[in-house]
C-alpha cells in the first residue's frame, strides 16, 4: 500500500511541530515564557527561527500548543476510565498519580507554574489555560454526578477536587520530600467526602 505525498508531509509537519514543543517545554521551564527566546528554542530543537515561524506564529501559539498536547495527554486517560467504569474517587486518584509522574521532572514543574504565572498577567494565555479548565470541568462534572451523585454545590465541589489536584504541583515545590502515598490517601478520603454532597456543603 503507497502513502499519499500529503499524509507524508502531514507527518513531517507533526514531527516538526513536536520537536519545537520539545524544545519549547526545554527552553520555558528553564528561563521562563520571558527568558525563553524563539532563537533559544530554535537552536534546542536544531531549527532555524525561520522554521519554527512556519508552525507556530509566535511563543503564545507554542504554549497552546503545548497545553493542548497535555490535555489531549490527560483526556486519553480519562476516556480509558471512563470506559473501564468503577469508582469515580479512584479514577481521580489515578489521575492524579499521572499528575504526579508527570512532574517529576523539575522543568515539567517549573513550565506549568510558568503558564499559570503567565496567564495571571497574559489575557490570551489565561484563555488557553481556561479553555483547558472547562475541559477538565466536564469530565469532572460527569463524574460527580455519575449514579445519581448530588448537584449540590456542584461548582464548588469541583472547585475543591481541582484545588486538591492542582496543588500537588506547589506543594511539590515547597516540600520536594512531601510523601506521596500518604497524600493519595489523604485525597482519597477527602474525595469521598466531597462525592458525598449533600446540602451540608454548602452550609
Amino acid at each position: 500500500m503507497s502513502i499519499a505525498p500529503e499524509d507524508t508531509e502531514l507527518s513531517r509537519a507533526d514531527l516538526r511541530r513536536a520537536q519545537v514543543l520539545d524544545a519549547a517545554v526545554l527552553c520555558f521551564g528553564r528561563s521562563g515564557f520571558h527568558g525563553a527566546s524563539m532563537t533559544d528554542i530554535a537552536a534546542e530543537a536544531s531549527m532555524s527561527v525561520g522554521q519554527i515561524y512556519r508552525y507556530f506564529a509566535n511563543k503564545e501559539a507554542i504554549i497552546a500548543s503545548i497545553v493542548a498536547r497535555d490535555m489531549a495527554e490527560a483526556a486519553k486517560l480519562m476516556e480509558e476510565m471512563r470506559v473501564r467504569g468503577g469508582d469515580p474517587v479512584e479514577e481521580l486518584v489515578a489521575v492524579m498519580r499521572y499528575k504526579m509522574e508527570h512532574l517529576d521532572d523539575p522543568v515539567r514543574t517549573a513550565l506549568s507554574l510558568e503558564i499559570l504565572a503567565e496567564a495571571a498577567r497574559n489575557p490570551r494565555v489565561a484563555e488557553i489555560v481556561r479553555d483547558a479548565d472547562q475541559m477538565g470541568r466536564a469530565w469532572l462534572r460527569e463524574l460527580l454526578l455519575r449514579d445519581g451523585g448530588s448537584q449540590e454545590c456542584l461548582e464548588a465541589r469541583m472547585d475543591m477536587v481541582g484545588v486538591m489536584i492542582e496543588g500537588w504541583t506547589l506543594r511539590l515545590v515547597r516540600n520536594p520530600q512531601v510523601d506521596r502515598e500518604a497524600y493519595l490517601t489523604s485525597l482519597r478520603e477527602m474525595l469521598r467526602h466531597l462525592f458525598g454532597g449533600g446540602a451540608e456543603c454548602c452550609g
